[in-house]
């Protein structure tokens, strides 16, 4: 139960998103990708960095996310749960 956090439409969408990239994507390829406000990706994704389940990288003044590596089969067992995978 400690988790329910997790399981809003958007963070979920985020998470599938950035666990089929496999590898860090720029958060405006996700606004663009998803079709969600710059505001509402920046709640989703402090939220989930706050969980510790994403990390942040700085690239110039772009921001790319990632799954943390101890993380991916949580996230995965999370989304085939909820079967977006």
């Amino acid at each position: 139960m400690k988790n329910l956090w997790l399981f809003n439409e958007n963070k979920l969408l985020i998470l599938r998103s950035l666990y089929k990239c496999g590898d860090d994507i720029c958060g405006c390829d996700l606004i663009d990708k998803l079709e969600i406000p710059k505001n509402l990706l920046s709640y989703h994704m402090k939220t989930l960095r706050d969980g510790g389940i994403v990390s942040e990288i700085k690239c110039g003044t772009r921001k790319n996310y990632l799954i943390r590596k101890e993380k991916i089969k949580f996230v995965r067992d999370v989304l085939k749960f909820v079967e977006l995978l």
